[in-house]
């Protein structure tokens, strides 16, 4: 290896693999690799794996010729794609930055079965501009970095440092934490890289993408101007932009607690995202037995419409999750002159209810695609219902997409204590996702406000349920059809010893009269359109 600059940071084991095993409680089965750009190996992560070990065992990756990594004898997309397939776990999340980033979407669109799911950091669909796309950095510049490689690798390192950190807050801070990083880097690996930079054509790996995706660029970024992130979103529309306000190339060495979060934010949705068609198929399997299990969120229902101002003028409202149609004929009685149409994810719930209240208007669809016009309603009721939308902003658009200016929202859904004594439970026992993730009362505030919403009035309670035991509380959830639909949720059965488990670890929370407790957070909403 013709090493141009000693490294006394390179790692020992003559490897391109640098393993850091999660150090508390781990939340995502698959690792997360992270594979850096051009220019610095794995030292330009900085903190970051580190950070992220503490909830996922974390690899990083050396791009053959950095540090520890072998050579290879031909460095073009595809050889570049085997090496990692060769070397990456069967199933992983992957976090490219720049050229890292370019490299890993080509493998996640090549080898879809084997990422679970991707975030790239400054990475563009062309490293360098064309006539298509102007959005990247200037051929000529890049062929004069190309150039000054060949005459000077030393020297051209030096000033991509600089380029690197052009546009961000803290380019002088950040260049000297970049000068202070020594790297060991084969001359010949390096050029070939380079070249290869210029060379990715990402459009259809891009659009083949199948895997979530999050871009994480930065405002000023020289390298990787921020208005390519509208031509990535152009070219698949699921994948999410998320751009770092007065960030350069590498914000997650300036800003890395906004970096962290985003990438945790990123994570929790896709471990937490729930299947709507599981969600349904539970809801309605659970038809015949909900009402005669749902005691509590009947009666929260019931004080929500008791605090509704009477209308007789009011025409058209819709009960949004109507399940079995419980609140039905107290809507209508509130509101005596309007059409009352319940709407629900499930068929089987809305064919239950259509059963009990054949004079009722029932309409199956999902929250956040409603199949409604717009300004078609003049109240939007809901309860215990949209805590099974994962996307809020995207909820509370369609809430006001179909609302009538000046309409009214009222709903209530559980808070993020509720089941606290169960998650607990269950934590000592694995680390499985056992029980699903509930919003704040400021996560709605926020959504429903940047939506448009008006007058905005949350209050969150807590109430306390007690059972005899934890197998009546369990049965109690199955028969409201709150089954845990996480996608993070692993394919394993909870089976006799596993509940046995859990029996025991619960007993922290039994009550002096000998009950098993369950607190339900209620957060109630009222908003105006």
């Amino acid at each position: 290896m013709n090493a141009f600059v000693a490294s006394p940071t390179a790692p020992s084991a003559s490897s391109a693999l640098i393993n850091y095993p999660c150090t508390g409680l781990r939340l995502y089965a698959q690792p997360l690799v992270l594979l850096h750009g051009w220019g610095m190996d794995s030292q330009i992560w900085a903190e970051l794996p580190r950070q992220l070990s503490q909830f996922a065992d974390v690899i990083t990756l050396d791009l053959p010729g950095f540090a520890q990594s072998p050579t290879l004898k031909n460095y073009s997309e595809t050889d570049l794609h085997q090496w990692m397939a060769e070397l990456l776990p069967e199933c992983c999340y992957l976090i490219g930055l720049s050229l890292g980033g370019m490299l890993c979407s080509g493998f996640a669109a090549r080898y879809p079965q084997r990422v679970a799911g991707l975030i790239t950091l400054s990475s563009n669909i062309h490293f360098v501009a064309t006539e298509s796309n102007s959005a990247a950095l200037d051929r000529q510049q890049y062929l004069g970095f190309l150039e000054a490689y060949g005459d000077d690798p030393q020297s051209c390192l030096k000033r991509f440092v600089a380029l690197q950190a052009q546009g961000d807050q803290q380019q002088r801070q950040l260049i000297r934490q970049l000068r202070g990083m020594q790297v060991v880097l084969d001359s010949d690996s390096g050029a070939q890289l380079l070249k290869l930079l210029g060379a990715i054509d990402n459009p259809l790996s891009i659009s083949q993408l199948v895997c979530p995706t999050l871009t994480i660029l930065g405002e000023g970024d020289a390298l990787v101007p921020v208005t390519c992130g509208d031509q990535i979103a152009s070219l698949n529309s699921k994948i999410e932009v998320a751009v770092i306000k007065g960030a350069g190339h590498l914000s997650h060495l300036t800003q890395p607690d906004t970096v962290l979060e985003q990438i945790k934010s990123f994570l929790d949705h896709q471990l937490y995202a729930l299947d709507k068609a599981k969600v349904a198929d539970s809801f309605g399997r659970a038809a015949h037995k909900y009402d005669g299990a749902a005691l509590l969120q009947h009666q929260v229902g019931e004080e929500l419409i008791a605090g509704l101002v009477a209308n007789s003028e009011l025409k058209k409202l819709i009960d949004l999750g109507c399940g079995t149609g419980y609140h039905w004929g107290h809507l209508q009685a509130q509101f005596p002159s309007a059409q009352v149409t319940g709407v629900d994810l499930s068929p089987a719930m809305l064919a239950y209810a259509a059963s009990r209240h054949p004079e009722g208007h029932w309409l199956c669809g999902d929250a956040e695609d409603l199949p409604l016009e717009d300004q078609s309603q003049e109240l939007i009721f809901s309860n215990f219902a949209l805590q099974w939308c994962s996307d809020l902003p995207r909820l509370c658009g369609e809430l006001l997409r179909v609302l009538k200016p000046g309409g009214q929202l009222c709903f209530a859904v559980p808070g993020p204590q509720t089941l606290s004594e169960l998650r607990g439970a269950w934590q000592q026992v694995d680390t499985e996702i056992h029980v699903n993730r509930f919003y704040s009362l400021g996560d709605w505030q926020s959504a429903l406000e940047q939506a448009g919403f008006s007058q905005v009035e949350l209050q969150t309670t807590n109430q306390l349920q007690r059972h005899s035991s934890v197998r009546e509380l369990l049965m109690e959830l199955k028969n409201v059809g709150a089954h845990n639909n996480n996608a993070g949720k692993q394919n394993t059965l909870t089976g006799k010893q596993h509940l046995q488990a859990l029996y025991a670890a619960y007993e922290d929370y039994r009550q002096a009269d000998g009950t098993i407790p369950a607190t339900w957070e209620i957060i109630r909403v009222r908003a105006i359109a």
